[in-house]
């Protein structure tokens, strides 16, 4: 009887190790159970999340180009705060402020939404510790490779992407002109401002004679009422600073990588109003601007891109775009 009793309590402690032993192998091979995260074991910051699997770690070193794996650790843990965040799978609301408050103030704010955690503000904490390892890489670059290894961990969250930029993305700009003191009010018209007379009479100019410290209040105009039905009486701004035509370049450039220097408060420095004026330009003018817009996650630009092969290929460069692939 004694035996026999020892031969099954042999057989139940040797079938829980190779129930263990097949649950490991699983885990180093990054299998993934429904509802379980694609990071398993636990990591000591936030819990639970854990040693990455074998695919996730060679996708990792690879994409991102880490090999610290103190880098690892660091990326691992939010890219599996983003998809718990989209899974709505539980992690430590102490541990996660505490790895909140090592985010840059300019990234940290994007972390939560109405308190939830934000999947994409996470992203963006990821593509910024990525950007610290290389320093000297583009910083678009960096946030396409990062979202890039994150699909390949994560390929049920495709749908996750980095929001907008506020500012457009680098881009050879010149000098902006200065603003001539006859205009300057202009941008603070608002609806009203075809019954303005200095603005009348930029009418009366010839489009070479157009002044160029016209060109920034009409920007701002152009910005604070593109949403606005346009006027019953009087040409819309956007018609006269189209007779600017690519003289309009650096002033452009300026309103969107400076907003702040033109008064502009708002969400980003995208335009429609303007991206439809830049798609009728040359397409030296009109290919950097397109290009740094997608660079900055302005998607809605193709809208106005033109019907060329240049425009075409760019739709194809930015398909794995970080933001989103622009349609």
């Amino acid at each position: 009887m004694f035996q026999r009793l020892l031969l099954v309590a042999l057989f139940v402690v040797v079938a829980i190790l190779v129930v263990r032993s097949i649950a490991n192998w699983f885990n180093r091979g990054g299998w993934v159970g429904r509802g379980r995260s694609e990071i398993q074991g636990s990591w000591e910051v936030v819990e639970p999340l854990g040693r990455l699997g074998r695919a996730a770690d060679r996708i990792m070193r690879s994409t991102l180009r880490l090999e610290e794996e103190d880098e690892l650790r660091k990326a691992a843990v939010l890219f599996d705060v983003a998809h718990r965040a989209v899974e709505g799978l539980p992690l430590d609301p102490a541990e996660l402020r505490s790895l909140a408050d090592e985010a840059p103030e300019t990234i940290r704010a994007g972390l939560f939404r109405e308190e939830a955690v934000h999947a994409p503000g996470w992203l963006l904490f990821a593509a910024d510790r990525v950007q610290d390892t290389h320093p000297d890489m583009y910083a678009y670059e960096v946030k396409r490779i990062t979202l890039s290894a994150y699909r390949g961990i994560f390929p049920s969250d495709t749908g996750t992407d980095l929001p907008a930029e506020r500012t457009l993305a680098p881009v050879s700009s010149g000098t902006p002109p200065d603003v001539d003191d006859r205009y300057g009010h202009l941008g603070n018209l608002g609806a009203e401002y075809v019954h303005d007379a200095a603005y009348a009479s930029l009418f009366s100019c010839a489009a070479e004679s157009l002044p160029d410290g016209a060109m920034l209040p009409l920007l701002r105009l152009l910005y604070e009422t593109e949403n606005e039905p346009a006027p019953d009486q009087g040409t819309p701004v956007d018609e006269l600073l189209a007779r600017y035509d690519e003289r309009l370049y650096a002033a452009a450039v300026h309103c969107m990588m400076r907003p702040e220097s033109t008064n502009l408060y708002r969400p980003t420095a995208y335009s429609p109003a303007l991206f439809r004026l830049i798609g009728t330009w040359p397409r030296s003018s009109a290919e950097p601007l397109f290009r740094a817009a997608l660079e900055s996650g302005w998607n809605d630009c193709v809208r106005f891109l033109p019907d060329a092969g240049w425009a075409r290929d760019l739709r194809t460069v930015f398909k794995d775009s970080p933001y989103g692939a622009p349609v």
